[in-house]
């Protein structure tokens, strides 16, 4: 028998406890080793269960409720990390955030220097499925650059590239405004590879002065204002989800 047919059906106490908020897995590891976990009624020092079985989780005594996706659209200003975890000199987005918003993760990241639209779920799954290039979730930036506009540059984004020794694929470019030798460009992308697009841009001898998402997915950034955060109504969450076959049953318990 296959250890994924072994696993059918079952899922870790780990990712139950971190999907609902509670603390980070490996944080929930330790819960469970130090028996402060509750199945059932009985304490569980098992790090995975049957879906089926389960009826109540505790934590502490505290119970744990049953979570349902939820979905924010996030306007990140410049000069903030998309990670919750902070270099020197560096400050995280999730600062930011109101304190009723409760544990959550972002779709995709935006580097240091860029800004505009970040997801952010308390599904870390739901992230997992619209970062992977596999499902072709396409990410729509807008981008000033200065430089000049190489006579093979429009043919060539339509093809796929190689940039120290990394692949990147095609992508759909517009130019929407070009005066000398500033350029304003409409870039839509399927990967989101590190630092994607100003690799591409470098690699033909622009300068990028301002990058910004506006779209990720089914989700525009629209007029929401730098720093400010919306909460998607359930009902248009629920139909995102089924529009990507994603379950909340899948993913939580």
């Amino acid at each position: 028998m296959k250890a994924q047919d072994k696993l059918k059906g079952k899922i870790r106490l780990s990712k139950i406890l971190s999907h609902s908020g509670v603390c980070s897995r490996r944080e929930a590891e330790d819960l469970i080793k130090n028996g402060h976990v509750s199945v059932n009624g009985s304490v569980f020092k098992d790090f995975v269960l049957d879906k089926k079985n389960i009826e109540t989780i505790y934590v502490n005594n505290k119970k744990i409720k049953k979570q349902e996706t939820r979905l924010w659209c996030f306007n990140k200003p410049v000069g903030y990390v998309s990670s919750n975890r902070e270099q020197k000199n560096q400050i995280s987005l999730f600062r930011l955030l109101p304190s009723k918003i409760p544990r959550v993760v972002s779709i995709g990241r935006l580097d240091i220097k860029s800004e505009g639209l970040m997801i952010l779920t308390n599904n870390p799954s739901v992230s997992d499925f619209f970062e992977k290039p596999i499902n072709n979730i396409c990410r729509v930036y807008i981008v000033y650059v200065i430089g000049e506009i190489p006579e093979n540059f429009l043919t060539s984004v339509k093809k796929k590239l190689v940039i120290d020794g990394i692949i990147y694929r095609h992508f759909k470019l517009d130019i929407l405004n070009s005066k000398k030798n500033k350029h304003k460009f409409k870039i839509k992308i399927f990967e989101g590879k590190n630092r994607e697009i100003r690799k591409i841009m470098n690699y033909f001898k622009f300068k990028v002065e301002r990058l910004k998402r506006v779209e990720y997915g089914p989700l525009k950034l629209g007029e929401l204002e730098i720093g400010k955060i919306l909460e998607i109504k359930e009902e248009k969450v629920k139909i995102i989800l089924k529009k990507f076959g994603i379950s909340d049953e899948n993913y939580f318990w």
